[in-house]
Formats: C-alpha cells, structure tokens, sequence
C-alpha cells in the first residue's frame, strides 16, 4: 500500500509532462497546417481525380462513360506510345548528361570565387527565371530561325549560301530544354562544392596527388549527392515541359507531355490522357527511388 500511493504521484506527473510534451507538438506542427491543406486541395484531390478518371473510358463524342476498364493501361503498352515514352526518357536523359558536363565546371569555378563575386555569379545564373520561360523558348527561335540572328550573321559573311534548318529537330527540343533547366544543375552541385573539406584536397596534394587524380578520388565522389540531386531535378521537369517541344520541336518528335496535351484537348480523350499521367508520375516515382537510394548514406536531401 505504501508502494502504491508514492507511486501515484509519479505516474500522474508522467501522464501530465506526456499531455504537455504532444501540446508542444501540436504547437509545432500548428505552422504546417495551412501548407498541408493547400497540397491536399490543390494537389491531392486533382491527383485522385485523375487517377480514378485513367480507370474510366469515353464515347465516340468525347464523353466519359463511368465504367471501370483497364483499357486505357493496355494501350500504353502499344509500340507507338512506348516510342512517345521512349522519346520523353531520351530527352530527360540527355538533358540530364549535357546540364551536368557545362553545370560541373560554372558551378567549380562559382565555388572557388570570393564571397562578393560568388554572390553576383549566382545571380547572375538565376536570373533567367526571373524572365517567363515561354518568352525565352521564343528567344532560341529567333537565334535559330531561317530568318533568325544566327543565319543572318552567317549569311552576311558568306559562310553559307542558304539558311541552315536548326529548327524542329530532337537537338533543337533538346537545347532549349537544358538551357531552361541548367540552373538546377549549377546550383545543386555548387552547393556540394561549396561544402568540400578543402583540407582533404591539400592533403591529396601532399601527399602526390595530382589535380585530375584528386578530382576523380576526392573531389567528384564527395560532390555525387549534389550531380544526383542536380540531375533529379532536371530530370523530373523534362519529362514535362512540352511548349518547349512545341516551339522548337514543331510537332515532328512526340513526348509524353505533348501526348498528355493533346489527347486532353485536340483528341477529347481524358482517360486515355489520366493514364498516361499516371504513367509519367509512376516513372518520376522511380528516378526519385534511385535518387533516394543513392543519397541514403548522406546527410544531404533534395531540397538542401
């Protein structure tokens, strides 16, 4: 008995310090609520709504027909739209491989100037996106255009006898998609640089290492997470940017994102259109599993 009532005490203080802690929890998390209303409306909702509308079908009219089907998945698998699927994978791919060759080198440089020159370089590589990105899309067709700057210059001088066709080519799609996205290339691996133990690269060279063998054993390891970072992060929006291939492209390469469009509007195909949606999502999902796997063992996250 004696046991029991010093024992009563403790046990009411713990359930009041338990009862004050989850209080100071909700407090907390009180500041994020907002934020996940927003994503659950605005996001979540509209995602369910096209993931139920991939599993429903249309008429000949464009309506839709509430009718479960899996027929929509099924056409997915047609050689033509795994060629569309094919072609949008390319495009992220190779975006990916050129953004990181050109980012590696700015974002180094960036990284081994002085606070003040840093500052303004970093500027400097973000401020195109304070300009819309469908005006600088129209940019590189006035550069590339048969009547554009580039032919122009190369005409007046007598290089070429005739205005070269740049325009509407995958290498055309694929030009103005990394210029739109270098950005995130550069800045992701500059923050990995900018964090680098400089002294394990004295060290390196201390103890006679080269610059090309301490860049390839020292310098290039410790900045992966910032290249898998940096090439999640282009990417993911390649996959998607279809004015790009709009304006550049003309037409003649189809991606997923033009498919997505123009089954959505022109062909009044939504389910067919949700599916392919999912479908590119699902494919986000994997290159963000492979990136996961690939930081696991480091501190760093995507959106450090």
């Amino acid at each position: 008995m004696f046991l029991g009532k010093k024992a009563e005490p403790y046990y009411s203080l713990k359930r009041n310090s338990g009862k004050g802690y989850n209080m100071k929890r909700v407090k907390q998390n009180l500041p994020s609520l907002p934020i996940i209303a927003y994503f659950s409306v605005l996001v979540g909702i509209p995602l369910l709504l096209v993931a139920v509308l991939s599993f429903l079908s249309r008429d000949s009219l464009g309506n839709i027909i509430f009718e479960f089907s899996l027929d929509n998945y099924k056409k997915m698998l047609d050689p033509v739209y795994l060629r569309v699927f094919l072609n949008s994978f390319s495009l992220a791919i190779f975006t990916g491989l050129i953004t990181l060759l050109i980012g590696y080198p700015v974002a180094y440089f960036t990284a081994s100037l002085e606070r003040k020159m840093r500052s303004f370089v970093i500027l400097l590589i973000m401020l195109p996106f304070w300009i819309s990105s469908l005006l600088r899309t129209y940019g590189w067709t006035i550069l590339l255009g048969n009547d554009g700057l580039i032919n122009n210059i190369l005409l007046f001088f007598n290089v070429i006898d005739k205005p070269l066709n740049m325009m509407y080519k995958f290498g055309t799609v694929l030009t103005g998609t990394a210029y739109m996205l270098i950005p995130f290339m550069i800045i992701s691996i500059y923050n990995s640089v900018d964090k680098l133990d400089r002294s394990l690269l004295e060290a390196s060279y201390d103890l006679g290492g080269g610059k090309w063998k301490t860049f390839f054993n020292i310098t290039l390891p410790l900045t992966m997470p910032g290249i898998a970072r940096g090439f999640t992060l282009v990417f993911i929006p390649a996959l998607g940017l279809y004015f790009i291939s709009d304006l550049l492209g003309g037409g003649n390469t189809m991606f997923i994102g033009n498919l997505i469009n123009n089954m959505a509007t022109r062909g009044r195909n939504r389910p067919l259109a949700s599916a392919f949606a999912i479908g590119m999502i699902l494919l986000v999902i994997l290159v963000l599993y492979i990136y996961g796997r690939v930081a696991k063992n480091n501190k760093e996250s995507l959106y450090q």
